[in-house]
């Protein structure tokens, strides 16, 4: 009678007991294109099975397939060696998250990454992603706008657990590559009339809130007469440096200074978040350097 009580906990301690590699070999016949490339990465491997308290995120056969069908994609894998070994520590969370503690968000959660190769990113403690638990499943976001749905959960191993989801992750871009997605292109035009782009390119950790090109052309007039000097004090107003504001980082009547000097006022009406009187229309975008909130105003 013992014995047969001592079965699933004998069953479970042969579980944790498994190291990440054992896991992901388990899941060989989803998982092979990962195995394939972490193979090719033996230092890569050697970091990962050092670590503890991680969740990995394993894109599929099929999500891998789908990315590197893209031959601007296999042509960059290619030529720069640095990027594979910085996309698979994108998708390596700092902590542990087990299924049940991902459905169970209330609101989203951006989790840092174990990507801190400062050519990718230069956000402090590792790029993050953004975890939303919506439509009874988990949907990770990441740069570009890319999301990932999670498929199979809670491959447990000595130093956490892994997720298998749909699609790879896409690795934030600098700034003006995500102005030039996002179609902001006013704002572009703008900064780099102020001759701001690189300088706030180079911020190391940055909150934008992006006027979007609807809102720029309400005030045309306005901004097509200001100097060079008007102008840039005018970005600047929408530019906090120093500090990565997340949409979960937002609480009503929050207080941030901006790079011009002048505090902008935070305010939380009706589920919106508004900057002053702009509502963001579009909040955490993710950039290689911090966030950017798309606004109306």
């Amino acid at each position: 009678m013992h014995a047969k009580f001592l079965l699933p906990l004998v069953a479970a301690q042969a579980a944790w007991a498994q190291t990440l590699t054992d896991v992901l070999a388990s899941q060989n016949h989803t998982l092979s294109t990962l195995i394939g490339l972490l193979q090719q990465q033996p230092d890569l491997v050697r970091t990962l099975g050092g670590l503890s308290d991680i969740t990995v995120l394993a894109p599929s056969n099929e999500a891998f397939s789908k990315l590197l069908s893209d031959p601007a994609v296999a042509a960059a894998v290619q030529s720069t060696p640095s990027l594979v070994p910085a996309l698979l520590t994108y998708h390596v969370l700092n902590g542990t998250f087990y299924a049940s503690a991902l459905t169970s968000l209330t609101a989203p959660a951006f989790v840092p990454t174990y990507l801190t190769n400062t050519d990718y990113s230069t956000v402090s403690g590792g790029q993050v992603v953004e975890v939303k638990a919506e439509n009874g499943g988990v949907t990770i976001l990441s740069g570009n706008g890319a999301s990932a749905r999670v498929q199979g959960t809670d491959f447990n191993f000595t130093g956490g657990t892994v997720h298998i989801i749909d699609s790879v992750l896409s690795i934030p871009p600098n700034l003006t590559v995500a102005l030039t997605q996002g179609n902001l292109t006013s704002l572009a035009g703008a900064a780099t009339k102020a001759n701001l782009v690189q300088a706030v390119s180079d911020i190391q950790e940055l909150t934008l809130f992006a006027p979007n090109n609807e809102a720029f052309a309400a005030v045309a007039d306005v901004a097509a007469g200001l100097t060079i000097e008007q102008l840039t004090a005018v970005l600047g107003y929408h530019v906090i440096s120093g500090s990565v504001v997340y949409s979960s980082d937002i609480t009503n009547g929050t207080q941030a200074k901006t790079l011009q000097g002048s505090d902008v006022k935070l305010t939380i009406k009706d589920g919106s978040v508004f900057v002053n009187q702009a509502k963001v229309v579009k909040p955490d975008v993710l950039v290689k350097n911090g966030v950017v909130h798309v606004i109306d105003g």
